[in-house]
């Protein structure tokens, strides 16, 4: 019994020795086991700080990136309207957008639900973004709005678009002058200039008003350059309105300057020569032409006549004037001249007052000649005159007989008579003699005489020119 208890004893003890070593055992294996996890888990924190560099986690959700759904687009807007640059972009809540122009920063941050403006950025009161978006709005554009403006998604893979704005201006004329503003002398040079504004930059045509309506000028007008026209050694003729004409495909604008040609006077006398009489009172008429304003003066054989002069009436009016004379005796016949002057120099014609008749306008028709004759004294004698147009010819004289009324102005028409004259060219005068003298020989008119076979002649204008030759030649085939 004894040994059984000592046997049981020894038993216990054993398992109880064997149960704490074990013990023993796990308990340095656990004591490992953190040791290796504590290693770890600074090895994993060590990992994830890593990954918060720039590296990826498995284990947590990947990034969704936004885009832009909206194209780079080119905007013309004209000045003074408002533009909306559209950026659209997906998803739209949170994303963070920035709106910058040649590096300046004009928006930066999230859509709202109302209207963000960008003063805090761009100092610029037009600018902003409309509400529920991420578009950026400038009202009232100005020339200086245009550029490129880029719309920039901020995130890891970031993503761009650009706009380009161009502002569109009509044409507006800044300046149009001339030299010495348009007053210049004759023989001078003159310049015009047409200082214009718009986008895009105008063109310009330039014109002229040429009385006829509005005339484009040519390079034959003058030099051309970019915004102006030299025109060298002016003449009277190129005075009047002139037109710059601007346009850009958005707009046009026209302007007009008037341009004065100063020059000496230009004298001119309706009639040259002119009859009268004694105590017959005869008015001599000039006027003065294409000049600056001008001083009129009246000379008798050289002598100037004076504004007193009891013999003598002057009369003068802007341009115009008229000296009236009542001969007393012959001695008051004579040269009268008509002078203007101004600063620019002097002009003059002269007017022959005389007795003896004045002939005009000797004209063919065909067989007819007709002249007109002025003498205030009775005619004696009208002579026309012929020659055949030769080296050799000789003057053939026909008398015409005299008008069977008394007055001072006589309308001739005399028909030439068929067996006067042989087949050819002539040229043809008249001269009138009255009881004081012979008038001058008029200045010469042209006749063809053509052989129409037995029935004589047939007279008609020289035209000295293809299509009378043509038409002589169809009428002798003719007959």
């Amino acid at each position: 019994m004894e040994l059984r208890w000592v046997l049981y004893c020894t038993v216990v003890l054993a398992v109880v020795c064997f149960a704490q070593n074990t013990e023993a055992r796990h308990s340095m294996h656990r004591r490992q086991t953190d040791d290796y996890d504590v290693l770890a888990d600074a090895a994993i924190d060590d990992e994830a700080q890593n990954d918060g560099d720039g590296g990826n986690d498995a284990d947590e959700e990947p990034e969704v990136s936004a885009v832009i759904l909206t194209q780079s687009t080119h905007y013309n807007i004209t000045l003074g309207d408002n533009v909306r640059l559209e950026c659209k972009v997906s998803p739209a809540d949170g994303t963070v957008v920035q709106w910058t122009k040649n590096g300046t920063m004009y928006f930066f941050g999230t859509m709202k639900t109302q209207d963000q403006h960008a003063t805090s950025y761009a100092q610029n009161q037009r600018i902003s973004i409309p509400a529920n978006s991420t578009d950026l709005l400038i009202k009232n554009v100005t020339i200086a709005d245009s550029d490129t403006y880029k719309c920039e998604v901020l995130q890891t893979n970031r993503v761009t678009i650009e706009h380009t704005l161009n502002i569109q201006e009509k044409p507006k004329i800044v300046k149009f002058s001339a030299s010495n503003n348009g007053e210049v002398v004759e023989g001078s040079n003159l310049m015009l200039t047409c200082v214009v504004g718009g986008s895009p930059p105008p063109q310009i045509i330039w014109s002229r008003d040429t009385g006829n309506g509005n005339e484009r000028l040519q390079e034959k007008d003058g030099e051309f350059s970019i915004n102006s026209l030299h025109i060298k050694n002016v003449k009277t003729s190129d005075a009047g309105k002139y037109y710059c004409y601007a346009f850009n495909g958005v707009g046009n604008k026209q302007a007009e300057i008037t341009v004065v040609v100063k020059s000496k006077p230009r004298v001119h006398v309706p009639k040259a020569i002119i009859n009268s009489a004694v105590n017959v009172e005869a008015v001599l008429q000039c006027s003065v032409h294409e000049a600056a304003p001008a001083h009129i003066r009246w000379y008798k054989d050289g002598s100037l006549i004076e504004d007193t002069s009891s013999q003598f009436t002057v009369s003068t009016r802007d341009h115009h004037s008229n000296l009236t004379v009542t001969p007393t005796s012959d001695q008051d016949f004579g040269t009268f001249t008509c002078e203007a002057d101004n600063d620019l120099g002097k002009h003059n014609r002269s007017i022959e007052l005389v007795q003896e008749p004045v002939v005009e306008d000797l004209d063919v028709d065909g067989p007819k000649l007709t002249w007109t004759i002025h003498s205030h004294q009775p005619l004696e004698q009208i002579e026309l005159q012929l020659r055949q147009m030769s080296a050799e010819g000789q003057w053939k004289t026909i008398n015409v007989p005299l008008p069977d009324i008394k007055t001072h102005e006589y309308e001739i028409i005399y028909p030439l008579s068929e067996q006067d004259l042989e087949p050819g060219k002539y040229e043809a005068t008249v001269k009138v003699k009255n009881e004081k003298s012979w008038s001058q020989h008029t200045p010469p008119a042209f006749v063809d005489i053509v052989y129409r076979g037995n029935s004589g002649h047939t007279i008609r204008p020289t035209l000295l020119s293809a299509i009378s030759t043509t038409l002589m030649y169809l009428l002798v085939r003719m007959l």
